[in-house]
This record gives C-alpha cells, structure tokens and sequence, in this order.
C-alpha cells in the first residue's frame, strides 16, 4: 500500500500520477 497522506503530496503530477497506475498493475517497484 502507498501512503500519500503526507501534506507535500497534495497535487500529484503526471510522473506520480504513472507511478500510481503502475502501482495497480504491479507492486514490484516499491519491493
């Protein structure tokens, strides 16, 4: 699970928004 509860990430950009759709499809980059 990723936690995006910190106050600096309140407007995700294009790059974050990839690693987030990413992330759906596999977890294998956050080890």
């Amino acid at each position: 699970m990723m936690d995006f509860r910190s106050d600096t990430v309140t407007k995700p950009s294009e790059e974050m928004r990839r690693i987030m759709a990413n992330a759906e499809v596999g977890d294998d980059i956050y080890g």
